[in-house]
């Protein structure tokens, strides 16, 4: 694939300048090997979706945002390549914000993804892939005409209930407030990694501050399952039901407000031409803090309450919500979805 950009990436625009071509492949695999994603599509062809360069770029309410650590990954290896500081104009803001986030460190582990750097011909490429299968140990349970989300149905998955005592160790309440306002946390088998669903009617501007909340709402959740005043938020009932919509998406990219941007590293010019990426991902049935101790302490007043009688939890991903994956040993997810309307979901 890489070989379809060696003329565009080779090129020289100037004599003093040398072309930056970062190729980034993602690949997410949530599902069985033999399972295959849709064929892949231009980014164009989804109006409501957006890709985002970092963690800390703006999403929308309006539009999906796919946020994906390879592109940091490539980057990163332009940057070892060139290996001497660079000088960006403000002017770029997606390039300074791709140079100043550290959010992509430790994501992964060095064997769980691969990148690659050259100089050649004037120059310099960098590719960054990886992909990753996290299927659950056992099946959740699949839906038909269980869910819409902004007037459309589509299709769905997740428990009912104690049904199963298999499949609710799958999927863990995190953190609930209400049926608008919780965080579930789904188990793949492999232990060293989760995925992270949360829905909020809080307003975010990009996917790292809502990172961040979950990171503080996690906190307090351990707390609030500690009382036994209000514990019964963090057990399943017999009413109480998790309802998920189906992803499944494979879509491809080039980032405009990348290519053509220019920097300087000492004497030598630099200009980004071809910056693309690829990332497929699955999400179904058969698998995928502020760090503020005065807020936390703010929080945790519920342990002053009353008893709470405990009432059904209808933990349904019905309005715009956030999907994470990331290494239970960190603190940055490497993918992150901010879900706001149905052009990503499986319809029904």
């Amino acid at each position: 694939m890489f070989e379809k950009y060696r003329p565009l990436i080779t090129r020289i625009i100037k004599k003093q300048t040398q072309i930056l071509g970062m190729l980034i492949c993602t690949i997410f695999f949530s599902c069985e090997k033999e399972r295959k994603f849709k064929e892949v599509k231009n980014l164009s062809e989804f109006k409501n979706t957006q890709f985002i360069p970092t963690l800390e770029n703006k999403i929308s309410n309006n539009k999906n945002a796919v946020y994906c650590a390879t592109l940091l990954f490539a980057w990163d290896e332009i940057r070892k390549q060139i290996n001497s500081p660079l000088t960006i104009s403000k002017q770029h803001v997606d390039l300074v914000l791709l140079n100043k986030s550290t959010s992509f460190k430790n994501v992964l582990k060095s064997n769980e993804y691969k990148v690659s750097g050259e100089v050649e011909g004037g120059a310099i490429k960098a590719k960054a892939e990886f992909n990753k299968s996290l299927p659950f140990e056992f099946k959740l349970q699949s839906f038909n005409n269980k869910l819409t989300f902004d007037g459309q149905k589509v299709s769905s998955f997740g428990v009912y209930g104690y049904d199963s005592y298999e499949q609710l160790n799958i999927v863990n309440i995190v953190y609930y407030k209400n049926d608008n306002n919780f965080i579930i946390k789904l188990l793949p088998k492999d232990k060293e990694h989760e995925i992270i669903l949360f829905k909020t009617e809080g307003s975010f501007k990009s996917i790292g501050h809502m990172a961040k909340e979950i990171e503080k709402l996690t906190k307090i959740g351990k707390t609030e399952k500690k009382n036994e005043k209000i514990n019964w938020k963090y057990f399943y009932s017999e009413e109480d039901v998790v309802i998920i919509p189906k992803f499944n998406f494979n879509i491809k990219t080039n980032y405009t407000t990348l290519e053509g941007n220019k920097f300087k590293s000492k004497k030598q010019n630099f200009e980004i031409e071809c910056a693309w990426q690829r990332t497929a991902f699955v999400l179904d049935e058969i698998g995928a803090e502020i760090e503020s101790e005065e807020e936390i302490a703010l929080k945790t007043e519920s342990m002053e309450e009353e008893y709470e009688k405990p009432k059904p939890k209808k933990m349904i991903f019905d309005k715009p919500f956030l999907v994470l994956l990331k290494r239970t040993d960190t603190k940055n997810p490497y993918f992150g979805l901010w879900a706001t309307n149905t052009e990503l979901m499986l319809k029904e």
